[in-house]
């Protein structure tokens, strides 16, 4: 990062430190012709700025850095929204990339849980920062020189470049310049020109807000623009400067010891000159002498004259201390509030360099001397402060091409928006890893954090806090409501009410949501829904899945409230503007220890909202009188009071708020304290008029305040300006970006890009409080945007239209910089509601109702599968939902006749849960729903929508997992229809259901075919599965503890039971028979019958494990773990020990694919080694061991040939720093890679056909490590929470993960070697790509926790077998390379398991 560099937050007369040097952002040095050479030789191909060493300085003694940093803090004082506040800017340093072969990685080692659980539990965000938005904004700095307007323009012209490079990334991209080019120098000497008739227009000087009086118009709007950017936004300063600063300004205050000592020193005419302009200020803090801005004459020709005049004096008379801390330029202030103040702007800064600095004649004016000094010492500032890299120099003897420059430019902003975008990706507040929690819960959780902060710095009557604390202390059942009228600050009380319940309860789990804060909050069923997740996760754990309707949640809340295990607060602000059904059955009366507040607006008017859908709800449905109804008890109502005429008085004296910078300077009139109808909103406008200037209008009728501000805007905008731009942001849902909004008020007012920013940004200051950036632009009060509505009406169709054709026009999916493409999440996002809007709105379109219901965004599948993936379900079922309540404004009652309307509604309800977890499955289930919606419904194939949406899902041409399975829900095993024969030894089916259900292992069979065989040991039953088919063809029955299985040859499998290995015949259902009758007595005993051979008393009970060497041995652990025996499978004889040493415990057993390699741990000796032994060679090869490290063997994996083995470490004197993984080259027994992650590794995997060991992460990633290169070549992004469970298709192509504890409730699937870009998704509409060998195949979350799975050749198939399950689940990969489920089905379906006559017997084993 840049300097350290002091704030400028101090009183002029202090001292700062030197700031300190960067060592990544050296300072400028002169550089000879020589150091240029060598520097740009070794840059290679990269672009870099032209003739980049900063000319010497002359010889000026250099200035205190105590006065330097102080030109922004005596701007008179300026309101926090210019001056008196920072710039927001964050002063945190980069981080730094760890050296070699590290991970990338965004999550820090502390637990993932710590960062999620306070926002879960309701609890306010820590501190004043509020996390950035995905925002880029390219803010030029410089003076109204008329020398930048054609390097300005390079600038411009790049827009559309970086524009669709952010919106590839989601974030949103504007250039902000708030400059007029307006000629400021006089020719010849480019010094300032002392003429302030640009600034004598009335309006300049007196109407504007106090800190943009006597010529401060356009600081006061630069600085504004700043500050609001820095709020929320990335900014990327471009200086622009050269030999001028710009017009000097006349400072607004002087603090009275300064002005006095000034006078002391005057002459006589200075001091009348001075006391003319300047009059004192007492209610002002320190105690000031103001610029008396009100006397300027706009017809008189004698002002211009006394303001130079007056500048020449202040400019004999100021100390350069004094100088520096009042007179100042827009550039000068621009420099200390941006690259001056913060190191993360001073990193990014682009300067631009256009001149020399200037060296003053012999007979130099003291304007001209003055010029000199200050713009060299703004020089040597910035040489300290800014990258070297970053500059470019364009002196005017340079001959520079636009290309070139718009070259360099483009090379200097990627690397800014580069660093910008892996920044926002390392800081997110929202991990990978979520435990599972649902990332749009946490999202919106974050939200409604973020907007109560906000809300909690305006004012309210808190009369009723006292009695809103004594409910949530005591015994009371009831809910409790609370009522006011419009404006009277119900949402700020809930805002304070989250800020205090930690502090009334400290056990207390906040539940609270706004109504229409966003899509899942602007219905009541999402919105109750959304509050049930976050209980239930806080109550159990996970969230309940359950189908997307007020029933289902309503039940969840009233089972969790009924368990009272926790102190929950629930809150709903606005619930009226939700309820559009006059049925309360959702609301819980009984709450037990829990509490429940709304609150509700008084009905006083019909609403006003008409059809921009986010109005209050139902037909004038009286919410209050409803609720009073149900029988809650009188006391547990409350209302918003009016201010008392004190509290009145008070805050109308004193109560401006932060945004309002004057503090005692901005007086408003008396007689604006008569006023009734005191509600915070009233108090919020009159502070914004009295701001404004507009303090001498007559106001009489408060009721009215809305149409005055209007009037205001009006009179300093063109009407038709304020009337497109309210509308534009009041109109659009959750409000809008400000590049739509600029794109949209562009194209229908047919204005140059510029000035269309212009107005927008004087728009912007002006609005002040009455705008909110909560990551987009909305307008903050709900009464000023139904006073807009209502003044607007006649306009709200063509703006409709415009904002629809706006985002028609633009690009469904944008491409990245490897190729990847994203989808355009507004368009998805916005699109369909103002089509919706303009189609009901226009009055002569007949049929408007079949329209709605039957237009490109509800019937073509395409677009809905999109939409899902881009938006989420939510924003999907919005439009449903918002589409019918068009259509019922419209006058049609019934909308029963569009089937696929409510077709598409019921599916979107019943697969919410997991369309939001990745809409990736969207056509899985799709497809599903389709099948089993059409056998319990035939007719509706006879629906042309319907019919074409199954036409569609089965021409897809991209892979997708299909379900198998007829019925997802099905709870017993499925078997076939016909009745099971019987022979020898087998018994007749049961039809009693067993009581245990579910399976411990999955095993592929080696025969041909697609089978696998399923394991339960409680049951004591091994089964055979026909994978196609989804049935059971073999059941094995009475076998004592089976708990693992190896298959043998085609049709046998050595399976351990309790401590016993026994050999089964699969295909039988009988245990292989051995006609040798003679015992053979060791020390492992050989148990022999007529029809069974078993290895008895092998196994440690604890660690049973054993391998498979080869089709007549295997390996296994001995009893006493202390060595191996190799197995005879046909005579049960021990052919051989391996053993390492006496007294060394074995606690690990792994073998290689082909039964040639056996690695062991060995937990007796410390550090704990890896044993390997040559199975077939019969000796031990290796003793691998790492000084200081535990190897955790439980974590490895080895290749089929064995040629390397990998192993996660752990350090031993370092237990707390994450662990790592080692592979081994096991032909030469030397240590091959080792690769640390900043994370610990959960699960791994290595592929020799691909050469990679693959990780999973606790951070939920998986990583992908080349073994040749040693470089981590993939990132895999998508799971929800560690990654406990990885798995190699037996060609090892294709890699199923998930998580085993049932936190991430999904699977994914991957193909190792696309060589492709991937993509994932891990933000609402957002997909952020890492350039990979992999890529993402399909997802897919089942209904029920995964116990165990298998994944067939080159994942043709995916076998689940989900927990208290009978019935295993199958999915077949469609669409995927050659062994895919369709290229395999004539193998699946052409082979039949062993004997034909034992198809779908049941054999029992039990003796």
């Amino acid at each position: 990062m840049g300097n350290v560099c002091s704030s400028g937050q101090k009183k002029k007369k202090d001292k700062d430190s030197a700031s300190e040097k960067s060592d990544d952002s050296p300072p400028y040095q002169e550089a000879d012709k020589k150091d240029l050479i060598s520097t740009e030789s070794n840059a290679g191909d990269e672009k870099r700025a032209p003739l980049a060493a900063v000319e010497a300085l002359p010889d000026v003694t250099p200035l205190p850095e105590a006065n330097g940093n102080q030109l922004q803090d005596h701007q008179n004082h300026q309101p926090p929204t210019a001056l008196g506040k920072t710039s927001g800017a964050d002063k945190d340093s980069s981080t730094t990339t760890p050296q070699g072969a590290q991970a990338p990685s965004d999550v820090a080692n502390a637990n993932p849980a710590a960062g999620n659980l306070s926002v879960l539990q309701g609890k306010p965000p820590p501190g004043r920062k509020i996390e950035r938005d995905k925002k880029i904004v390219v803010y030029i700095l410089a003076d109204n020189s008329t020398e930048y307007k054609k390097h300005k323009r390079v600038v411009h012209s790049l827009y559309k470049h970086f524009k669709s490079k952010c919106q590839s990334r989601g974030f949103d991209f504007i250039i902000a310049d708030v400059h007029d080019s307006e000629p400021e120098t006089e020719p010849g000497n480019g010094n300032a020109k002392k003429d302030f008739s640009r600034l004598q227009e009335v309006k300049r000087w007196t109407q504007t807000p106090l800190e943009a009086q006597g010529g401060h118009e356009e600081a006061a709007n630069c600085l504004c623009e700043i500050t609001r950017h820095s709020a929320g936004a990335y900014i990327v300063p471009v200086l622009f400067l050269g030999a001028t600063l710009g017009t000097p300004m006349l400072p607004l205050t002087i603090e009275s010891q300064d002005f006095t000592s000034v006078l002391g020193t005057a002459s006589e005419a200075e001091r009348l000159l001075l006391e003319k302009w300047y009059t004192i200020d007492n209610s002002y803090q320190p105690m000031c002498h103001r610029l008396h801005a009100q006397q300027v004459d706009p017809y008189s020709g004698q002002a211009n004259g006394e303001l130079n005049e007056l500048l020449a004096v202040l400019l004999r008379l100021f100390s350069e201390d004094v100088k520096d801390s009042y007179l100042t330029t827009v550039v000068e202030q621009e420099i200390n509030n941006t690259v001056l103040m913060s190191q993360e702007l001073a990193k990014r800064c682009i300067w631009i360099q256009t001149g020399q600095v200037p060296r003053a004649p012999e007979n130099s004016s003291q304007l001209e001397l003055e010029v000199q000094r200050r713009i060299s010492r703004v020089y040597s500032k910035l040489k300290s402060q800014l990258c070297e890299k970053n500059l470019i120099r364009l002196l005017p003897t340079m001959s520079i091409l636009d290309e070139e420059l718009s070259a360099v430019i483009e090379s200097l902003l990627d690397k800014a928006l580069a660093g910008i975008f892996e920044e926002h990706q390392l800081k997110s507040s929202i991990p990978y890893n979520t435990l599972g929690v649902d990332r749009v819960l946490l999202e919106e959780l974050q939200l409604v954090g973020h907007y109560s902060k906000l809300l909690a710095q305006n004012s309210a009557n808190f009369d009723i806090m006292n009695d809103v604390k004594r409910y949530i202390r005591d015994s009371t059942v009831q809910p409790l409501v609370v009522s006011g009228a419009r404006g009277s600050g119900k949402s700020v009380l809930v805002s304070k009410i989250m800020e205090n319940v930690h502090r009334w309860k400290p056990e207390a789990q906040l539940i609270l949501r706004y109504a229409n804060l966003s899509a899942r909050s602007s219905d009541l069923t999402s919105l109750l829904g959304s509050m049930a997740n976050q209980m239930s996760v806080l109550e159990t754990g996970h969230q309940y899945q359950v189908p997307h309707t007020l029933e289902a949640y309503a039940g969840v809340i009233r089972e969790i409230l009924d368990r009272q295990q926790r102190f929950f607060v629930l809150i709903i602000d606005g619930v009226d503007e939700l309820q559009r059904e006059e049925t309360l059955d959702w609301l819980p009366l009984q709450l037990g220890s829990a509490k429940l507040i709304l609150t509700v607006s008084e009905l006083a008017e019909e609403s006003e909202d008409g059809a921009d859908g986010t109005g209050a709800g139902g037909d004038g449905f009286d919410m209050l009188a409803a609720l009073a109804q149900l029988g809650i008890p009188q006391r547990c109502f409350l209302r918003v009071r009016q201010f008392t005429e004190r509290q009145w008085h008070d805050i109308l004296s004193s109560g401006g708020g932060d945004f309002y910078a004057a503090n005692g300077a901005l007086k408003l009139p008396d007689e604006w304290k008569t006023l009734h109808g005191k509600t915070p909103y009233h108090a919020k406008s009159l502070w914004w008029l009295a701001w404004l200037g507009h303090v001498a209008q007559p106001i009489s009728e408060i009721g009215d305040i809305s149409g005055r501000i209007l009037q205001v805007l009006e009179s300093k905008f063109a009407t038709d300006q304020v009337e497109l731009l309210l509308l534009i942001v009041r109109l659009s849902p959750w409000g809008i970006r400000e590049s739509d909004c600029l794109g949209v008020f562009q194209k229908m007012t047919q204005v140059e890009a510029q000035v269309a920013f212009k107005i927008w940004s004087k728009f912007c200051w002006l609005m002040g409080p009455m705008l909110l950036g909560l990551k987009n632009i909305r307008i903050a009060d709900r009464s000023f945007g139904r006073a807009v509505l209502a003044r607007y009406a006649q306009k709200q169709w063509l703006v409709h239209e415009a904002l629809r054709d706006y985002f028609d026009r633009q690009d469904s999916e944008f491409k990245g910089s490897q190729g990847v493409n994203t989808y355009n999440y507004q368009k998805y996002l916005k699109l369909p509601y103002h089509h919706f809007c303009a189609v009901i709105e226009d009055k002569p379109a007949p049929h408007k109702i079949d329209i709605l219901f039957n237009c490109f965004y509800f019937t073509d599948l395409q677009w809905i599968a999109n939409k899902v993936h881009a938006t989420g379900p939510d924003h999907l079922l919005n439009d449903i939902l918002q589409a019918v309540w068009l259509a019922k404004s419209g006058g049609e009652d019934s909308t029963s006749e569009y089937v696929h309307i409510h077709f598409l509604k019921r599916f979107l309800e019943q697969y919410l849960h997991e369309l939001s977890y990745d809409g990736q499955q969207f056509y899985t289930l799709m497809k599903y729903y389709l099948k089993t919606s059409f056998r319990e419904s035939p007719e509706l194939k006879d629906d042309e929508k319907i019919r074409s949406w199954w036409e569609c899902t089965n021409e897809l041409e991209f892979a997708f997992l299909e379900i198998l399975n007829a019925d997802l829900d099905a709870e017993n095993g499925n078997r076939a229809d016909e009745t099971p024969a019987t022979g020898d030894g087998e018994a007749e089916a049961s039809t009693a259901t067993s009581t245990v259900r579910g399976y411990d292992v999955l095993m592929n069979l080696p025969q041909p075919g697609c089978y696998v065989a399923s394991l339960s040991t409680e049951r004591a039953e091994i089964c055979i599965w026909d994978v196609k088919n989804c049935c059971r063809i073999r059941e094995l029955q009475g076998i004592q503890q089976p708990t693992a299985m190896c298959p043998v040859g085609s049709y046998e499998a050595a399976v351990l039971c309790r401590r016993e290995i026994r050999v089964i015949n699969l295909d039988e259902g009988k245990f292989k028979v051995r006609f040798c009758m003679d015992d053979i007595y060791h020390y492992i005993i050989l148990f022999v019958s007529n029809t069974q051979v078993t290895l008895k008393g092998v196994m440690n009970q604890k660690m049973p494990y054993f391998g498979l060497h080869d089709q007549n041995h295997l390996v296994c652990l001995s009893r006493n773990r202390m060595y191996v025996n190799l197995m005879n499978l046909e005579s049960g004889d021990c052919v051989t020990t391996f053993k390492a040493g006496e007294d060394r415990f074995l606690n690990s057993l792994l073998v290689s694919g082909d039964g040639r390699i056996l690695v062991c741990g060995d937990e007796t000796q410390k550090p704990f080694p890896l044993l390997v032994w040559h199975l077939s060679q019969r000796k031990l090869l290796y003793d691998l061991r790492i000084p200081h490290h535990d190897f955790l063997t439980s974590l490895s994996a080895i290749t089929h040939e064995g040629s390397y083995v990998c192993v996660v470490a752990k350090e031993l004197n370092e237990p707390t720093t994450p662990n790592f993984i080692v592979v081994y080259d096991l032909q030469s027994g030397t240590l091959f890679k080792k690769w640390k992650p900043s994370c610990n590794t959960v699960s791994l995997a290595i592929s020799q056909v691909n050469a990679c060991v693959i990780a999973g992460l606790e951070d939920a990633k998986i990583l992908i490590w080349d073994l040749v290169t040693g470089n981590c070549k993939s990132t895999l992004i998508g799971h929800n929470a560690p990654v406990t469970f990885l798995k190699l298709d037996p060609l090892g192509k294709v890699l199923l993960s998930y998580d085993k504890e049932g936190r991430d409730g999904a699977i994914r699937m991957w193909e190792l070697n696309s060589g492709m870009t991937i993509s994932g998704k891990f933000d609402i509409g957002v997909f952020i790509s890492f350039f990979s060998t992999a890529k993402s195949l399909a997802v897919f979350k089942p209904p029920a926790q995964v116990s165990t799975s298998e994944i067939l050749p080159n994942g043709a198939f995916v076998v689940l077998a989900l927990k208290d399950r009978n019935s295993l689940l199958t999915l077949a990969l469609k669409n995927y390379g050659s062994g895919s489920g369709d290229a395999l089905d004539d193998d699946c379906g052409g082979t039949l398991y062993g004997n034909p006559d034992n198809q779908h017997k049941i054999f029992d084993l039990s003796n």
